[in-house]
């Protein structure tokens, strides 16, 4: 199409990756994605950020840097794709639930946190028993969490600057 820009090798990887496990998860439950480029965390690095992302716990808008990574993934899974950078400092923690419609998914730039997956259930499934503990892992830099609808995620034990990039995937409006 005449005006879009094309993505790089590695991005265009990440994007077909992330739209398979969205595909493949999002009426299982959350997944873990490690990209298979080894290019691929570095191209997402060099994802332009915006200025008011500064140190401490914060979230600014995607911009027009991640614009045509999330075009790309929006026309592959026929979802809108709103991207948000996250900055977590040292001690702090983030708590975010899967509500309605959307979906998210949540990749480590730099740094590190623990993840535990709190309870919850996809569409139209019966939910699990809760278990005593919450299930949790850590993710690094490179990896991808994505949660489907109707689920949690506590991101904390930041022990290092941590930069996150976050898409929220939702169902499109019908106009």
């Amino acid at each position: 199409m005449p005006g879009k820009r094309r993505l790089s090798r590695p991005l265009q990887s990440f994007v077909e990756e992330l739209a398979l496990c969205v595909a493949i998860n999002g009426d299982v439950g959350p997944s873990l994605l490690w990209p298979d480029a080894a290019a691929t965390l570095p191209a997402l690095r060099r994802i332009p950020r915006p200025q008011e992302l500064g140190p401490g716990s914060a979230a600014a808008p995607g911009g027009p840097g991640a614009a045509a990574l999330t075009s790309a993934l929006s026309d592959r899974l026929g979802l809108s794709v709103t991207p948000r950078f996250r900055a977590l400092a040292p001690g702090s923690a983030w708590t975010y639930d899967v509500s309605g419609s959307a979906e998210r998914t949540v990749t480590v730039l730099e740094g590190a946190c623990r993840c535990d997956l709190l309870s919850g259930s996809p569409v139209g499934r019966t939910p699990p028993p809760a278990p005593h503990h919450p299930l949790g892992m850590r993710l690094r830099s490179g990896s991808t969490l994505f949660t489907p609808r109707h689920g949690a995620c506590r991101l904390s034990e930041v022990h290092t600057p941590t930069v996150l990039l976050e898409l929220v995937l939702e169902d499109r409006v019908r106009q």
